[in-house]
């Protein structure tokens, strides 16, 4: 073979190991920490098809076991207090924050939300921030006569003519339920804004709505929750900055009283009254929601009551809510596997 000969046929071994080289199966690369195999992330349980992340509640000191049955305990509370205050009527949520399952008594029917909408007033408020961060500082002059004539049960003390920005609106607004500051929020965002929020959060007001419109269910209510602990609503750092806002809220009845005081609880009340004369007012609805941040079972719990006597619903509300938290923290850890709860 001469030497053109030789070029020529180390040119064509030179072409073929290239083409070879590109056609070939391409390799995963490997990445600090995480190696692809078969297109599965090499996670713990990578191999395995039960659930990846159970791993990590370990590591979290979380417990992911399902819960014994508590509910007859509930039912026998609330019938109990129906006995002697037969107009009561309570709606009952529970949902373990770990592995999702829940129970329900009465949970499809619907009430009033009361001071509840200050919730999506400011999940709608937050959201807007997330792309104009500007929004919170934007400020609103406080003008008492324009305010007077609405009712403050638990409000935060303004001064006339003093100029308050959206960050401070928000905290009275949730921390104190100030109904003041969350009209002048309202009008900041509008009307539509808000209901549109509402209808992306699975709660539809429908055309006639006003503030004796019956339309939120325990259950929807509490989806609302559920997303801000997920952060699948908002973004992380407005998510952390509602349930942060919630959890100072001052209200020390219903859930709260409840619940052991050294608890995170992120909560929010809301009661519906109706003027029975020109002077006194009759509450018809009490509703309490709260996120509560157990040491290895984070869960939802949401009461939602009708009845006269504002008594009896508070009661209702602070036991049902420490029977749950009794029966969820005596039972964590025990290894239980009886599923109970339904999706």
């Amino acid at each position: 073979m001469n030497k053109i000969s030789q070029y020529i046929f180390a040119f064509l071994l030179l072409v073929m190991g290239l083409l070879v080289g590109y056609f070939l199966p391409k390799q995963p690369k490997k990445k600090a920490g995480i190696q692809v195999q078969n297109n599965v992330q090499n996670l713990p349980f990578s191999n395995s098809l039960i659930n990846p992340t159970l791993p990590y509640f370990e590591q979290l000191g979380l417990d992911y076991s399902e819960l014994n049955s508590f509910r007859s305990k509930i039912e026998n509370r609330i019938q109990s207090e129906k006995k002697i205050h037969p107009d009561l009527f309570v709606s009952y949520y529970f949902r373990d924050l770990n592995n999702g399952l829940w129970t329900g008594i009465n949970e499809r029917e619907t009430f009033s939300p009361a001071s509840l909408f200050k919730v999506p007033l400011m999940i709608t408020l937050l959201k807007r921030a997330e792309t104009d961060p500007g929004v919170l500082k934007l400020g609103v002059t406080y003008s008492a006569k324009m305010m007077g004539g609405i009712e403050e049960e638990a409000g935060f003390k303004k001064e006339d003519g003093k100029y308050y920005l959206v960050d401070d609106l928000l905290t009275q607004m949730i921390c104190y339920s100030d109904n003041a500051a969350s009209l002048l929020l309202l009008q900041l965002v509008g009307d539509s804004m808000v209901y549109k929020t509402i209808d992306d959060l699975n709660m539809h007001v429908g055309t006639k709505f006003n503030e004796n419109t019956n339309f939120v269910t325990v259950k929807a209510y509490a989806g609302i929750f559920r997303i801000l602990y997920n952060a699948s609503f908002l973004n992380k750092e407005m998510s952390e900055k509602a349930l942060k806002l919630l959890s100072q809220a001052k209200f020390d009845k219903g859930i709260r009283a409840g619940i052991p005081s050294n608890v995170v609880v992120a909560q929010k009340y809301g009661k519906r009254d109706e003027r029975i004369n020109s002077s006194n007012l009759e509450s018809i609805q009490l509703h309490h929601f709260a996120l509560v941040f157990h040491h290895k079972k984070p869960f939802i719990l949401g009461i939602m009551t009708k009845g006269a006597n504002l008594k009896a619903k508070e009661d209702i509300i602070r036991d049902l809510a420490k029977i749950t938290y009794d029966e969820v923290d005596g039972q964590c850890g025990n290894g239980n596997t009886h599923q109970v709860f339904r999706e």
